[in-house]
């Protein structure tokens, strides 16, 4: 099977989490408890004019993102299990926040098994740089785990793969990531591979 995460090295990671972080609470409201989504969509050239340390470490690195978001999984939530699309498409997850304890589960579902949802407002295609459906499953029973990490660090993720959240057990804060995607027409958006040929 192919690769479906990978651990990157960043030296400043916890750094810049601590930027974004100084962002999210001082340049949107997404952190507070009563708009609190799972999904947060944010604009990429937003959050990279703010957040200089994030700039440094893309144009260091050549990358570009179309796609910034932040995920925030309450304490105790469950059944978070979904397929963010069809195709494969690898997007980069940083730790913000309370991340220590949780696990992400990857699980081998096949797609027969999967049911669009489209949020309010979509317009029925599909559209990973907008991220306006995800895919629900359908058969809820014990799915193959492939596996699972703990967000310590950024991370290279396959979102065509089944995977779900489970917040740390005695989890009291809100778990919080931030996501970045980039053109979808790039190798490194199809596989983890393409990013290891590049000496990630």
């Amino acid at each position: 099977m192919r690769q479906v995460y990978k651990f990157l090295k960043v030296d400043n990671h916890q750094k810049i989490s601590a930027d974004i972080h100084h962002y999210l609470i001082n340049h949107t409201d997404i952190l507070n408890p009563k708009n609190t989504v799972f999904f947060n969509h944010i604009s990429p050239t937003h959050v990279i004019q703010h957040v200089p340390s994030l700039k440094a470490f893309l144009d260091y690195n050549f990358l570009k993102p179309i796609l910034t978001a932040v995920i925030v999984v309450p304490p105790g939530r469950e059944n978070t299990l979904h397929v963010d699309q069809i195709d494969p498409y690898v997007r980069m997850l940083w730790p913000i926040k309370h991340c220590q304890g949780s696990l992400t589960k990857m699980f081998d579902i096949p797609r027969e098994s999967l049911k669009a949802n489209f949020l309010d407002g979509a317009d029925h295609t599909f559209n990973p740089s907008h991220a306006t459906s995800f895919f629900e499953i359908v058969e809820q029973r014990d799915w193959p785990l492939i596996d699972e990490f703990e967000l310590l660090q950024p991370i290279l993720i396959d979102v065509s793969v089944a995977h779900e959240v489970h917040p740390a057990p005695d989890a009291t804060e809100y778990r919080i990531s931030f996501t970045m995607g980039f053109d979808h027409d790039l190798p490194i958006s199809k596989s983890i591979e393409a990013w290891s040929e590049l000496g990630y």
